[in-house]
């Protein structure tokens, strides 16, 4: 059988938890096979095994007892949709125990068939009016149940006290309180209404969803009411749906991680800097939400570091995305955080302004905080 041609790889290293009296050699050559012809060995030709199947590259002991395993796929075997390339890393042995993805370095062939980021930090930087490099501020419109009006006077509030960017919490999609087309309406009217007499350019980002055709109705009626992005869960939507949004809809994307702490057991899943920090960056999220080190959500300093390293550094020619640390950012110890992460950044403060008893009181103050900072 004609063997096809081959140009980068993609290098994948592992961490492999081994059972007692378990070969790391026998562990890593097993990964390869099932992850491209999940055939054994023997029943596998020599055209096969030396063009298709992963080739494990270095083995070498990690901490206690796991190992590293570096293994390489032919970045021809990932196609050009993410279903494939996510199966290729992470595909039947997310089904075993003990393999965790901890790091890829990805082929520029490869990341060439994703367009990445339409927008990424400098786009929404723009949009939000800000020439200062300074960190963009995130409010959030919460708690789920609140009417369409309550909720549009909470983000014309918050764009009153120079928030850049409040965005519906996740939560919120089209239920009965407060229906997706009435909320995006009157909310994206109240933040018109705040520039215009304000000379201010806040923006106002929905949370979207729905099924195919219901999705794309959604974008486009989001189009047509003026609103410049949107929250979208990745993990739940489906990331080649996210490259179809970042190529198609001229859309900001604000990538929330619910559902992706899954992944993140220390011996097993995929490492947060992996599918935060660069997964959803390829996807063409411009700006990811991640939890900071010091929330309520695990997530040690080393992986937050990471993931704001993963999205803001050299990718092939993909634009850096925003980091955009939140899950419990409070306003009073905001400047500890600000100097962690520095001006490239969005920080999301949710239910510390929401919980206030002046939510405008405390939106100024956050506000005030950031831009004192960066004066």
């Amino acid at each position: 059988m004609p063997v096809p041609t081959f140009h980068g790889r993609i290098q994948a290293t592992y961490g492999l938890t081994l059972s007692s009296g378990e070969s790391p050699e026998a562990r890593a050559k097993a990964i390869a096979f099932e992850q491209t012809v999940e055939l054994p060995p023997e029943r596998v030709s020599h055209e096969l095994v030396s063009g298709v199947v992963g080739q494990v590259e270095r083995l070498e002991p990690g901490e206690g007892d796991r190992w590293l395993a570096t293994i390489s796929y032919s970045s021809t075997l990932a196609g050009g949709n993410f279903s494939q390339l996510m199966n290729l890393l992470y595909g039947n042995i997310s089904l075993l125990s003990g393999v965790r993805l901890l790091e890829v370095e990805w082929p520029d062939d490869l990341l060439a068939r994703f367009a990445g980021p339409r927008f990424g930090l400098e786009g929404l930087r723009g949009l939000c009016g800000v020439e200062a490099r300074r960190p963009l501020i995130c409010a959030v419109s919460k708690p789920l149940g609140l009417s369409p009006r309550q909720l549009a006077e909470l983000v014309g509030l918050l764009a009153r006290a120079g928030v850049d960017i409040i965005k519906d919490d996740h939560s919120l999609a089209d239920q009965p309180t407060a229906p997706f087309r009435e909320r995006v309406a009157v909310c994206q009217k109240a933040v018109e209404e705040v520039n215009r007499s304000g000379g201010t350019s806040a923006v106002y980002f929905p949370s979207l969803g729905g099924r195919p055709r219901e999705l794309l109705d959604n974008v486009g009626y989001l189009q047509e009411t003026g609103c410049r992005g949107a929250v979208v869960i990745p993990f739940y939507m489906g990331l080649d749906t996210m490259a179809g949004l970042a190529a198609d809809s001229d859309l900001v994307l604000l990538a929330h991680p619910s559902g992706s702490g899954v992944f993140f057991d220390p011996e097993h899943g995929v490492a947060p800097e992996v599918y935060l920090g660069q997964v959803l960056r390829i996807a063409g999220c411009d700006a990811v939400i991640y939890p900071h080190a010091g929330g309520r959500f695990r997530m040690d300093e080393a992986a937050a570091s990471a993931i704001r390293s993963n999205l803001l550094g050299e990718l092939g020619t993909l634009r850096p995305a925003a980091p955009a640390p939140g899950g419990s950012i409070e306003t009073a110890a905001l400047v500890e955080w600000l100097d962690l992460y520095g001006p490239d950044s969005v920080f999301v403060v949710g239910s510390s302004v929401a919980r206030a008893e002046d939510p405008k009181a405390a939106a100024e103050e956050l506000v005030s905080t950031v831009r004192e900072a960066f004066v």
